[in-house]
């Protein structure tokens, strides 16, 4: 039996007999070459160095002390939690030694500044973060944003204008919002508008109410605006386009601001219950279709379909507010703008007649090639005799405004067939003036006479104008159909060219195909005798660029 055998055999007997005290045992063994628990180091330091220790510098080799103890002598430069503070080191602090600084001193606001295991700053207690401009925001810190990061904030989500500029971080990561500007309070329209008509009074952003006139066909409109500030928000009830009942329609249009104040802008469309009506003219009389002998020729006989025609001559009110153009007329000669609107030639008659029909809605009657009417304006029409405007062509079937023709507009003055519907009137044309009953007073009918005496006419002077001037439209009596000044007050322009009547029969005449010189005016005016004013009266051609203090126009319709 070997040696190791028995060894073996007597360690198992004390194992089984007596069990074995396993506890380990501890002993003071330094300098046995092995590093115990309690033991820094034992005769040699192994891989530990100063640094590792957390020293900034080493002097020389590190050994180990007898008392199995760092031979610390050869590190040097101090360490983090020496109680010093080494600030060529980076140390901003070390345990309770702060430098004397606080949160006020680093620029964090108030607060209390603590010392980081690291030897860096606790900021943690400090009205602002110390770790700002690492581009992560700590809100624990009071951090807001940091550098770029704004956190999905904008000027505008903060509370301030879209319009606003862009937010900006500052160095200690709260918002800079210098470029940011308040939510406006502006609440005003910019633009208010309908496709058809024109608004009274004109828009402005100060005027809440309007109103707007239609024509009663006119079965729906289309209200548009836009606000004054881009950011402001829109709201127009009812929806558009809207479909109108005949009388008041109402429109409302809320703009809302940015800051939440509104301002409500209030419409109210008149939709006409005539449908002779004009929103923009008012009254317009029926005239009903006849015929009529035009002079003392029993054959010659005219035929005139139904029209309208405006119950007054077109004033210098109307004028302006349908063209959007200054009065032409010469207020020396005219007592108000309420007075016929003068100073105007045959070019400028038709181009109101179709500037008219486009603001109701309607279709224009008169084209003259290379005119645009949609952008007309007053200096493009001609002041001297002009060929193209001259062959303006009419579209007789167009439901738009019109001058009369001669025939209408003695049909109207004559009064139609009145006194017996649906008979030829064979006397009509020989009435003195628009009115006349052959007993009447002419000056209680029409306004002449102030530039001829009327002894030079061959008649009295009684009841001639005392001014040289117009009257307003109406200030004397309407005729039988109810028409106002259809004698006197100023000449009209009329549609057809001057030549001699024809001959017989005729429907719907409305003059030579073929151009003339001049073109008809007729009724007579404030200068002008008495005479001039009959019904049968036709004076001489008239250049149609000719403008006079004494010639104006009326309009019609079918």
């Amino acid at each position: 039996m070997t040696t190791k055998t028995m060894i073996v055999m007597l360690l198992g007997t004390c194992l089984l007999l007596f069990g074995c005290d396993a506890d380990t045992k501890n002993v003071d063994s330094c300098g046995d070459g092995f590093i115990d628990p309690g033991e820094e180091c034992d005769i040699n330091v192994g891989d530990t160095t100063c640094a590792s220790l957390g020293y900034y510098s080493q002097a020389g080799l590190l050994t180990c002390n007898i008392d199995c103890t760092f031979n610390l002598s050869v590190c040097t430069g101090g360490k983090c939690g020496d109680g010093m503070i080494q600030t060529g080191m980076g140390e901003d602090c070390d345990g309770a030694e702060m430098a004397g600084m606080e949160c006020l001193d680093l620029g964090l606001g108030m607060g209390t500044l603590a010392c980081k295991d690291n030897c860096h700053w606790n900021t943690v207690g400090c009205e602002f973060s110390a770790d700002c401009g690492d581009g992560q925001i700590q809100p624990e810190l009071n951090e807001q944003c940091d550098r770029e990061n704004l956190g999905g904030e904008t000027c505008y989500t903060l509370g301030y204008s879209q319009g606003s500029g862009a937010l900006g971080c500052s160095d200690d990561c709260r918002f800079e919002i210098g470029l940011c500007q308040s939510r406006s309070d502006d609440a005003n329209l910019s633009y208010l508008s309908v496709n058809i008509g024109h608004l009274v009074p004109t828009f402005s952003q100060d005027v809440p109410h309007y109103t707007l006139t239609v024509p009663q066909p006119t079965e729906s409109v289309t209200v548009e605006a836009l606000a004054a500030d881009p950011w402001a928000t829109l709201a127009v009830f009812p929806e558009q386009p809207m479909t109108l009942v005949v009388g008041e329609n109402q429109v409302t249009v809320t703009v809302t601001a940015e800051n939440g104040a509104n301002q409500e802008y209030i419409l109210t469309i008149h939709r006409l219950s005539d449908p002779d009506a004009s929103p923009d003219l008012g009254t317009l009389v029926r005239v009903p279709a006849g015929t009529f002998q035009r002079d003392a020729t029993a054959t010659n006989l005219s035929t005139v379909s139904s029209f309208v025609m405006s119950h007054h001559e077109v004033t210098r009110d109307q004028w302006t507010t349908v063209t959007g153009w200054l009065d032409p007329s010469d207020a020396t000669h005219s007592s108000g703008t309420s007075d016929p609107v003068q100073m105007v030639n045959w070019y400028h008659a038709i181009a109101f007649c179709n500037l008219l029909s486009l603001l109701e809605g309607l279709t224009p009657v008169y084209s003259v090639s290379g005119v645009d009417f949609n952008s007309l304006t007053y200096g493009e029409i001609p002041l001297v005799d002009d060929v193209t405007w001259n062959n303006a062509i009419a579209d007789w079937l167009a439901d738009g405004y019109r001058l009369p023709t001669e025939m209408e507009w003695m049909w109207a003055a004559m009064g139609a067939d009145a006194e017996h519907p649906g008979a030829v009137n064979t006397t009509g044309y020989m009435k003195f003036f628009a009115g006349s009953t052959g007993t009447n007073d002419r000056e209680d009918y029409m306004v002449f006479g102030w530039g001829l005496y009327e002894t030079e006419c061959g008649s009295p002077e009684d009841g001639r104008t005392t001014t040289a001037r117009t009257n307003p439209v109406g200030s004397k009596l309407p005729n039988e159909l109810g028409f106002l000044d259809l004698s006197g007050n100023v000449s009209e322009w009329i549609w057809d060219v001057f030549v001699d009547y024809p001959v017989g029969s005729v429907t719907d005449y409305r003059g030579p195909a073929a151009l003339g010189w001049g073109r008809v005016i007729r009724g007579g005016d404030w200068d002008g005798c008495s005479d001039w004013c009959s019904i049968d009266h036709r004076g001489d051609p008239v250049t149609p660029s000719t403008a006079s203090i004494t010639v104006g126009f009326r309009v019609v319709r079918q």
